[in-house]
């Protein structure tokens, strides 16, 4: 009995065999075969080829390959698409959007070699070894993904745009020798260590908000950054900045700042955010007259006569100082929007000849009497909830403009 059952069992193994070799693997060699055999394909693979088909304008399998095959750009953003098999034999590609999609498996595109610009933003990618084969990117987008190791980045090397946003990154070593890159975004990570980023030397466009950033000396020479977001971090000396003349826009908000000496280089600038840190002082930005946008808000100023001299600000925002006297912004004649809310500001007649504001914050302050605002006729929005004012009747029209 047991040699029967032996022999049967031996059989048994032979038949299952003979049928896995038998059995054929489906490997297409063009879109046209991944279209013949859609009906089989996973539900997820099927998707795919008809998100192509409809791309194509035809049901026919032969056509959409013709057509297919002759593009250089395929925008797929946000089609719910998950596998990318069915894209890999569309060679001819140069511009490749799958922005908001579900794919965490992006070996098929190791194939696309002609590609220079891949957008694959918000996506479930963690493995980007693919990418290592597409030598000829030069714009690159992976943020919002699942991303901790950029080694397969290293040989990109003529990136000259490169976004990493809202990933796992903590070492931005591989990006060291990217010396193309101009402009790179690293922000939502968990970065500490930028020395790597000291040999960019062309870069002109930086984000580096919301990661764990205490030392920015590494910054110093990256002379030719006319961009720069370093807000969310933990930076107290800012020192090094002084040096970057060039910059037009920096964000440093958000930070454990309290000396902003260095930024008096900084003439060029004409945004300049520096929210929720420890500022008392700033003389410094007296002389930044080229100055449209200064956000000061969540800060500890009191003093603000050394804005008197920014007049090409047209948004200037204080919200949550110590400020009572506001004589020093009657200069500002271009304010489009003025935020004051949450200071000890009593008397607002100097607001009165700032003709040109559209919106003017003032809840939660001492005010009594807003009547010398009447002149400001081109306000869509007057807020001054939580103040005592006695005569509660808008002076602009319509009164609908006020919220009391």
């Amino acid at each position: 009995m047991r040699f029967i059952l032996a022999i049967a069992t031996i059989l048994a193994l032979e038949f299952s065999t003979t049928q896995a070799i038998a059995a054929p693997v489906f490997t297409p060699k063009s879109f046209t075969h991944w279209c013949e055999q859609k009906s089989t394909l996973p539900l997820e693979t099927k998707h795919t080829v008809e998100v192509l088909l409809s791309i194509a304008q035809t049901e026919d399998c032969k056509q959409a390959n013709q057509k297919l095959t002759k593009l250089t750009s395929i925008y797929l953003f946000g089609r719910q698409i998950s596998d990318i098999k069915p894209l890999s034999h569309l060679t001819n590609l140069t511009k490749l959007d799958l922005g908001f999609n579900q794919i965490s498996d992006i070996k098929p595109l190791s194939n696309l070699t002609n590609l220079t610009k891949l957008s694959l933003t918000s996506n479930q990618i963690s493995d980007i070894k693919a990418l290592s084969n597409l030598t000829n990117l030069t714009k690159l987008s992976l943020d919002s993904n699942q991303i901790t190791d950029l080694k397969p980045l290293s040989v990109l090397t003529n990136l000259t745009e490169l976004k990493l946003g809202s990933n796992q990154i903590s070492d931005i070593k591989p990006l060291s020798v990217l010396a193309n890159l101009i402009k790179l975004s690293l922000d939502s990570n968990k970065i500490s260590n930028i020395k790597p980023l000291s040999v960019l030397s062309n870069l002109t466009e930086l984000s580096l908000t919301s990661n764990q950033i205490s030392d920015i000396k590494p910054l110093s020479v990256l002379t030719n950054l006319n961009t720069l977001f370093l807000d969310s971090n933990k930076i107290s000396d800012i020192k090094p900045l002084s040096v970057l003349t060039n910059l037009t826009v920096l964000l440093l908000g958000l930070n454990q700042i309290s000396n902003i000496k260095p930024l008096s280089n900084l003439t060029n600038l004409t945004i300049l955010y520096l929210d929720s840190n420890q500022i008392s002082d700033i003389n410094s930005l007296s002389n930044l007259t080229n100055l449209a946008s200064l956000f000061l808000n969540f800060n500890q100023i009191s003093d603000i006569k050394p804005l008197s001299t920014l007049t090409n600000l047209t948004t200037l925002y204080l919200e949550s100082n110590q400020i009572s006297n506001i004589i020093p912004l009657s200069a500002l004649n271009n304010l489009d929007l003025l935020g004051l809310k949450y200071n000890k500001i009593s008397d607002v007649k100097p607001l009165s000849n700032l003709n040109k504001l559209i919106v003017l914050g003032l809840e939660s302050n001492i005010i009594r009497d807003i009547k010398s605002l009447s002149g400001l006729t081109k306000l869509n929005f007057l807020r001054v909830k939580n103040n005592p004012i006695t005569d509660k009747i808008c002076p602009v029209k319509p009164e609908a403009i006020c919220t009391f």
